[in-house]
């Protein structure tokens, strides 16, 4: 490294050198250029010298400034190609400007650089405390995937095949583990290469014994191992296989990659901590810690390892076997939230700063914030799973089947380990795929006509395109909302398709012209093509998963995973039979004869189209339901119920009225204010459903008379006492006012038939009478403002339409933690 003193000489001379080529460049712009080469061919072969020496040498800074980046140098021929590439000199220059930036941050001790040698001790981050945005996510970092061992295409047409290079631990060898097998929609997959394993194995002994919670190792006074070599890896291994518990998380980047990148690896004992580097070109190596990962002995403690589970295998070929998830064990506790945020806050006080979910993780070195954040994500997790354990335990009941929640909790997180890594194949037919455009399309609500929608389906294909080639999120190539802008205005312009697509990324602004082309011949050949409600028909399966793509191996697979609420696939074509497996309906019992399904038709065209119930109603009777010794009653069948559905209401029996009960009966399709029942000479009330056709009585006694006592005779008499106290007092009311009427028309001089004492007609006041263009609001005889007419009440009544749907925000993406 050169010293101060030469570095200020070579400083000296090369401003002094930049000066006086700026002012040569100066005095030459000030010529007549145009006019010396006309008049001097000298002048002329020697300006054209100088252009291309120059342009040369720009060539050569853009190429070896733009090595290892994502930027690319522009194409300068002439002098006219330098302002049409000056916008892409401009972004090479502000990477470099970046660059030395971060540099002279590293050498200010701002940010420092993680090595084994030298470890990062790590304060205590302040939440409140602004970060700017360059401290956290920089824009142009260079992909680490280019350096891997086996870097990404993105185009393979095989299926995943597990990257195990040896499998420790193993019950099924491993030449037994690599087999293809047939999935549900008919391709072919491997299955689970540990999925025997997962499925026989237990929790240690010591999973069900309540013991006090080891409390965690001081924050602050504490730092963490960064592991980026070989060796510190077998170092950390070494520590690993002593414990009984270790807790395990992952920081994952899906913005500039397809797939998705595991950047960081955080375990935690009850001594240490450890960060992996998991960007390293090696990362493959990294499988040496399925020996601990795969022994059932050692309880591996993860929160929502959901992705996480996923993400292992594809990337590091790591499987975990022994897997305790305490979102699961929260859920069953029946706590009020279920994040690692809120068991962070309840168990250890801490309060994690949530500023870092959208941070690019790939960012090296970490600054300090970062470097924390991702610490206290395992630092507290086994002091968590210390007191969920011991909770779980208090809160059993082993004298009942399915007791123990602690199994419930191992039942529920084997779902989670047997989920299998599955590539997304693109089917620009039927849209299908986690990427794919059917599930797109569905969610949305913007109505596309056959052109539109034939250039929507155009835009998505070339945006996963596009995507595969430059390794880059689709979302980050052109947003959900961009692509359903750009179909519906279909631009033929590229100022215009630049204009709907915000924000405009690298990738999209340097292939808008063949987007352009894309654009059109798809709205040439939508003229023909096919309608939404054509595209939209239910489909025969449909994988469904957040964020990435999965399966399950066997049915026996299946089953722990329908245990913990997964949907793995939806047959549309199987969903209808279903409803006939079960011998006797669990809700309607015996009501349904069991052989409906041959026998009954739906209601529709020819029996098969047309709107119809799943389930052919029966006639409901009181003698359905009090019928003894059904079978749904007296033989239940063993069905697994779902913890979430509401418990039904027991139909109370042979209740029958006890004959002092006093009830109203109404007449059936009667309006809510009925009549009073007629009553006969010195009998009881007729009801309107005893009397015969035509409303005659009953004569031939067909229908048994049910004498039914309406009133009590002591009830009426009082109530014809109130009643008739009520008139009485009406009736004094009107008196007083009559009274107070005719003293104040005496008073005016006036009789009470309108004239006045002399015999002339009253005259009208025309200037004390109320105003009739401004009369004011009529009043009840309580005296307050009667309500006027609302024209508009009952369409209020009227359903309400569909919500609107929620848009994807441009450009965004997170990391996603329960």
């Amino acid at each position: 490294m050169t010293t101060n003193r030469g570095f200020k000489e070579l400083k000296s001379e090369v401003s002094a050198a930049l000066v006086k080529t700026t002012r040569t460049v100066g005095q030459i712009a000030s010529e007549d250029l145009a006019f010396q080469r006309s008049i001097n061919p000298e002048v002329d072969r020697s300006l054209d010298q100088q252009n291309q020496r120059l342009l040369s040498l720009v060539r050569k800074l853009n190429n070896t400034a733009t090595a290892g980046s994502e930027n690319v140098p522009p194409s300068l021929h002439n002098a006219e190609s330098v302002d049409d590439g000056w916008r892409g000199i401009v972004d090479i220059l502000d990477n470099l400007l970046e660059k030395a930036d971060a540099c002279l941050d590293e050498f200010t001790g701002v940010v420092r650089k993680l090595t084994p040698s030298h470890q990062l001790e790590t304060p205590a981050a302040d939440p409140r405390k602004p970060l700017s945005k360059r401290e956290y996510r920089y824009q142009n970092i260079p992909k680490p995937q280019r350096l891997f061992r086996k870097v990404p295409t993105n185009d393979e047409t095989v299926p995943f095949k597990p990257l195990l290079h040896s499998k420790p631990n193993a019950v099924v060898s491993f030449e037994e583990s690599f087999v293809l097998a047939p999935s549900q929609d008919g391709s072919m997959h491997y299955n689970h290469p540990y999925e025997q394993e997962i499925i026989q194995s237990k929790y240690p002994d010591s999973a069900y014994v309540q013991n006090e919670p080891i409390t965690y190792e001081p924050f602050e006074s504490t730092t963490a191992i960064w592991v980026d070599t070989p060796e510190a890896v077998q170092e950390m291994l070494r520590d690993l296989k002593s414990a009984r518990e270790i807790a395990v998380d992952l920081e994952h980047h899906d913005v500039h990659s397809y797939v998705g990148l595991v950047s960081l690896m955080q375990i935690s004992t009850r001594e240490k901590d450890w960060i992996v580097d998991t960007l390293v070109p090696w990362r493959e190596d990294l499988q040496v810690l399925n020996e601990v990962f795969t022994d059932p002995r050692i309880i591996k403690v993860l929160h929502g390892s959901n992705s996480d589970i996923v993400w292992l295998q594809r990337d590091l070929g790591l499987y975990i076997v022994g897997l305790f998830d305490t979102y699961h064990a929260s859920r069953l506790l029946g706590y009020p939230k279920h994040g690692l945020a809120y068991l962070l806050h309840r168990f250890a006080n801490y309060a994690t700063d949530k500023r870092y979910q959208m941070a690019d993780w790939r960012m090296r070195p970490l600054p300090e914030q970062m470097y924390d954040y991702a610490r206290s994500d395992t630092h507290f997790l086994l002091y968590i799973f210390d007191n969920l354990r011991n909770e779980l335990l208090a809160k059993s009941d082993t004298a009942i089947p399915n007791g123990s929640l602690v199994d419930n909790v191992r039942d529920l997180s084997k779902g989670e380990a047997l989920q299998r890594y599955e590539r997304q194949f693109y089917d620009a037919k039927t849209g299908s795929g986690l990427f794919g455009w059917y599930s797109m399309l569905g969610r949305s609500s913007c109505h596309l006509n056959r052109e539109q929608l034939a250039v929507f389906r155009a835009v998505h294909e070339w945006r996963d395109k596009i995507a595969r080639q430059k390794d880059e999120s689709p979302f980050h190539i052109l947003s959900n909302q961009s692509v359903f802008t750009i179909a519906r205005e279909m631009p033929t312009r590229l100022a215009d398709l630049l204009g709907y697509c915000h924000p405009i990324s690298t990738a999209m602004k340097k292939a808008a012209p063949e987007l352009i082309g894309v654009i059109q011949q798809a709205k040439a050949a939508g003229e023909n093509g096919p309608e939404r409600k054509e595209l939209m028909k239910p489909r025969g399966h449909a994988h469904v998963q957040y964020g990435t793509a999965f399966a399950i191996s066997t049915p026996q697979a299946v089953s722990h995973v329908s245990a913990a609420n997964r949907t793995v696939s939806v047959s549309s074509n199987t969903r209808s039979n279903s409803l006939a497996t079960l011998p006797i309906s669990q809700f309607w019992g015996s009501t349904i004869g069991g052989g409906f399904k041959e026998n009954w038709k739906p209601p529709g065209p020819n029996g098969t189209n047309g709107p119809y119930l799943a389930i052919p109603l029966p006639p409901l009777t009181a003698e359905v339901f009090e019928k003894q010794g059904s079978d749904a009653s007296s033989s239940p069948i063993n069905v697994p119920i779902d913890p979430g559905a509401r418990a039904e209401h027991e139909y109370t029996k042979k209740r029958k009225p006890r004959e002092d009960d006093v009830f109203i009966v109404k007449e059936a399709g009667g309006s809510k204010r009925q009549k009073m029942p007629e009553m006969q000479d010195g009998l009881e009330p007729v009801l309107a459903s005893e009397r015969g056709p035509g409303g005659s009585d009953n004569a031939d006694g067909d229908i048994e008379q049910m004498e039914i006592p309406l009133r009590d005779p002591e009830d009426d008499e009082e109530a014809q006492e109130k009643a008739r106290r009520k008139r009485e007092r009406n009736l004094e009311k009107k008196l007083r006012k009559q009274q107070r009427k005719d003293e104040g028309l005496r008073e005016n001089g006036i009789d009470q038939n309108g004239r006045m004492e002399n015999g002339e007609p009253e005259v009208f006041d025309y200037e004390n009478a109320p105003s009739v263009l401004h009369a004011r609001q009529d009043k009840d005889r309580g005296g307050k403002a009667t309500k006027g007419i609302d024209p508009y009440a009952k369409s209020l009544n009227a359903p309400k339409g569909m919500r609107k749907v929620q848009k994807e925000g441009p450009g965004r993406s997170i990391t996603y933690k329960s």
